[in-house]
């Protein structure tokens, strides 16, 4: 399984300040003994409020960068004060200015946490690096934020709207290719286009943002999560990430939820469906494709519901991450593939065996409802000292359909392992040589 990657925390430490010559875009360090803030991955939260004071500087604000960035459901639940400091922040950092000034600001206090919550927030900017200098005036509010760009993407103001024309460009592309059918279908279609199209790593020039998946086809946990929160978003569809630990505790890790009409929201990872070291580039797991947060939680070591942070006062940061409780369209139960008994996996195993050899595909999934039919399953169907009831499938429909699998040779991948994981069994298919 992959794990998350730290950011990369660019040496780019202070203001990036525009400079009039062709708008270049240089770092300059401020005058100033402030804390420097590295973003993180984080999550935070706050209770929204309709308690707008009149002639508030919010009404005059462009808030185009929320459906940017496809923050819809997080910008709803956002208090007065935290909505005007998040837009002053993110038009800065649209318009790849030097400095966001906030006309509010947040105590110095909280700093760490309005500045991790304000980096995840620029979704479809993938030019911004992830360390910042935030100096507190002396009442110990922080009212300036110094922004700082990766130079490594970016030199001219130019080269930073470009990368985000060019992101938004493949974005439209993409979802326009999107069929007609359920909606189902329509994030399934989404999930695959990302799975096929990306790799894990960090070769890319921008390997953690929704760039790097979307545009150069390299990304890590974040990339994958962001690319697939701007999908789901410019698709039309109610859409939130989340943070939390991935397999190892040590690493952070990033994951999606998805609302449907339904009205349950489901999860998708796409950086879990997509793992490394597969021989083919066609390969999909989709054990992680629109499940709950009890089953993803059977292997990723943690989610974090509200916040990175401790909660103050009572009150969390910055919104609630939401409740996954469904399995009902989970990849397995839609496509029939979920068995409560060995005879109904004996079934499902013949049918995909079917499908396959008819359309040269090479998988078979499998989801079981509990541990006694997984251990039936696996062991009479797929091992039985390796002769299990799949090579007499296997032979019947060489026969059957003229196809050419190796009776003897297969790979199992299961997603169980030591009482711990989804009840899940992938089967590869191998063609005779």
């Amino acid at each position: 399984m992959k794990k998350f990657l730290a950011l990369f925390i660019a040496l780019v430490i202070a203001a990036s300040l525009l400079a009039g010559c062709g708008d270049e875009i240089k770092n300059e360090i401020p005058d100033s003994t402030s804390d420097t803030t590295a973003a993180d991955v984080t999550q935070g939260e706050v209770t929204g409020s309709d308690d707008t004071p009149a002639g508030d500087p919010l009404d005059s604000i462009d808030t185009s960068f929320v459906e940017d960035n496809g923050l819809g459901y997080i910008w709803e639940q956002l208090d007065h004060d935290t909505k005007l400091n998040l837009a002053e922040f993110m038009n800065a950092v649209k318009n790849l200015d030097f400095a966001a000034t906030l006309t509010v600001g947040f105590p110095k206090e909280d700093r760490d946490r309005f500045l991790d919550f304000a980096y995840h927030c620029t979704i479809d900017y993938p030019y911004i690096g992830t360390s910042f200098t935030a100096p507190n005036d002396d009442d110990g509010m922080v009212r300036t934020v110094y922004i700082p760009y990766n130079h490594d993407a970016v030199t001219y103001v130019d080269d930073g709207l470009k990368l985000t024309a060019d992101l938004n460009a493949k974005l439209d592309e993409i979802v326009a290719g999107m069929p007609d059918g359920t909606q189902w279908e329509q994030i399934k279609y989404l999930h695959d286009y990302l799975v096929l199209h990306c790799n894990y790593g960090e070769e890319g020039m921008l390997p953690f943002t929704a760039y790097g998946a979307i545009v150069d086809g390299w990304a890590t946990c974040q990339g994958y999560a962001d690319a697939m929160h701007l999908l789901l978003s410019r698709a039309g569809f109610e859409t939130c990430y989340t943070i939390g630990r991935g397999e190892n505790i040590n690493y952070t890790h990033k994951w999606n939820y998805v609302k449907l009409d339904d009205g349950n929201w489901y999860i998708v990872d796409p950086t879990w469906s997509d793992p490394t070291g597969k021989d083919d580039p066609n390969y999909i797991c989709y054990d992680y494709f629109m499940i709950s947060d009890e089953v993803i939680l059977q292997d990723h070591a943690m989610k974090f519901d509200n916040a990175y942070y401790e909660q103050r006062d009572g009150k969390p940061f910055y919104y609630t991450v939401p409740s996954a409780n469904s399995m009902e369209l989970s990849y397995h139960n839609v496509m029939g593939y979920y068995c409560t008994t060995y005879e109904e996996a004996y079934a499902a195993t013949e049918k995909q065996l079917e499908l396959c050899a008819k359309n040269g595909t090479n998988y078979i999934y499998l989801r079981m409802s509990d541990e006694d039919v997984y251990t039936q399953v696996n062991e009479n169907l797929f091992m039985k000292a390796h002769d299990g009831e799949i090579q007499t499938l296997m032979k019947e429909a060489n026969e059957k359909y003229g196809s050419d699998f190796n009776d003897g040779t297969w790979e199992r991948y299961s997603a169980h392992k030591d009482g711990e994981g989804p009840l899940t069994i992938i089967i590869t298919l191998k063609h005779k040589s």
